[in-house]
């Protein structure tokens, strides 16, 4: 039942970047939770009101399936006015394979925006987590119109062939990498695209580019892609990032002293994106 305080709705809410970004945002209101494991998600979701925040409810379960988002959404919508979203689930390319991640990164992501914008409250800012990723990959006009309708059915076996195109012998993870950049650059695009519809309505639409990230996924993907190390070699200020980089980006972008940001996105990468142009994987 609305208590009168806003409610903001974090996804992948037991990864690193969730977990911090329901603590920064949970201090001026009331959480929905979402995230896989059911499990871990209550066990989070404890742990923040053990802490004194608010957390309104959890939903447990696969975005990218029809259904999922609207629930969170309506929970939310239940606990208060909806004021913010910072949507960080996602799959890198050692976590999942290439299909894995499309549903994960796209299709799950689609179907949140898709909730949301039924009925865009005047307000409402929303952070989607894309990745340093999308601006390393190039545009490729056949791919980025197949993601421009990523909820036809057949999507991931049409994206298929372009992404056995686009493998080279250095890819280690077969065509999880392309699909990996590809989806995060989607992110980056639907943002822009979709910012001028949502200003009209009062709402904000802006990405988050991290680099390389010391939390669980951020380590695991540099245990299991020897890649990674390049890229903390070629990061500028000479450190990994943290999930608390990327909780205060989004705790800045969805407040009102951003409320003249939108369709664009933030690299919270510590100058990786520029340090990265013209090396060599």
């Amino acid at each position: 039942m609305a208590n009168g305080r806003p409610a903001t709705i974090v996804t992948g809410a037991y990864g690193g970047m969730g977990r911090a970004c329901a603590r920064q945002l949970g201090r001026r209101a009331d959480l929905v939770l979402c995230d896989l494991d059911e499990g871990r998600l209550e066990t989070f979701a404890e742990s923040l009101r053990e802490e004194g925040y608010t957390v309104a409810a959890t939903v447990a379960g696969d975005l990218s399936q029809p259904g999922l988002a609207q629930r969170a959404v309506d929970a939310a919508r239940a606990a208060g006015p909806l004021q913010a979203v910072a949507h960080t689930a996602g799959v890198s390319p050692s976590l999942g394979a290439w299909d894995v991640i499309l549903r994960a990164n796209v299709i799950a992501t689609e179907r949140l925006l898709v909730a949301l914008e039924a009925d865009l409250e005047r307000g409402l800012a929303v952070v989607l987590i894309s990745s340093m990723a999308g601006h390393m990959t190039p545009a490729r006009p056949a791919v980025d119109a197949l993601l421009d309708a990523p909820l036809e059915g057949d999507l991931l076996q049409r994206l298929k062939p372009h992404l056995d195109g686009l493998l080279n012998p250095t890819d280690r993870s077969g065509p999880s990498r392309p699909a990996y950049g590809v989806s995060k650059r989607w992110v980056i695009r639907m943002c822009e695209a979709r910012a001028p519809a949502w200003g009209r309505s009062g709402a904000r639409i802006v990405s988050v580019s991290p680099g390389l990230m010391w939390t669980p996924m951020g380590r695991a993907e540099a245990d299991g892609n020897p890649d990674a190390a390049v890229v903390g070699a070629n990061t500028p200020v000479g450190r990994w990032g943290t999930a608390l980089d990327i909780a205060d980006a989004v705790d800045f972008l969805t407040s009102e002293r951003a409320a003249f940001i939108s369709g664009t996105d933030l690299r919270v990468d510590g100058a990786a994106t520029p340090g990265m142009r013209g090396v060599a994987f």
